[in-house]
């Protein structure tokens, strides 16, 4: 954690590259389907997609990880997360989450933090956007 956390600061995890083999790598870890157009180029092509398309979960994981990395047990003991998704996310595209602090509420077990989340790709374009909760302990 660390950081000083105050209304208006921003948060930003890593860039995510996101190509064919980690879609099918993710879709085999959170799913137990067939081929689909997450995992496999020519079921996407079938559907009329130029290449295959990242599940919403993937994002929502990369929201996951800068919650946990900047609150730590402060987001997985009692965080929430609301979110969106906005546009579609390709194999080949490049998506990095961020966050900003919208408001800080002190409370009895430490001050609660409420942040608008989202994900962008490689071009600046919201992929994916709401909001999230944490405390600061």
């Amino acid at each position: 954690m660390g950081k000083a956390m105050k209304v208006g600061s921003e948060l930003q995890g890593g860039a995510h590259a996101i190509t064919v083999e980690k879609l099918v790598a993710f879709e085999r870890v959170i799913w137990q389907r067939d081929p689909n157009t997450h995992s496999d180029p020519e079921v996407a092509r079938q559907r009329g997609m130029s290449r295959p398309i990242a599940s919403g979960q993937n994002q929502l994981a990369f929201l996951h990880q800068l919650m946990e990395e900047n609150f730590a047990d402060g987001w997985t003991h009692g965080g929430e997360i609301s979110v969106r998704w906005l546009r579609p996310v390709y194999a080949g595209d490049r998506v990095t989450p961020r966050a900003r602090i919208q408001a800080i509420t002190p409370g009895k077990d430490g001050a609660r933090v409420e942040l608008e989340v989202w994900c962008e790709n490689q071009n600046g374009e919201k992929t994916s956007a709401g909001t999230a909760r944490a405390c600061l302990k």
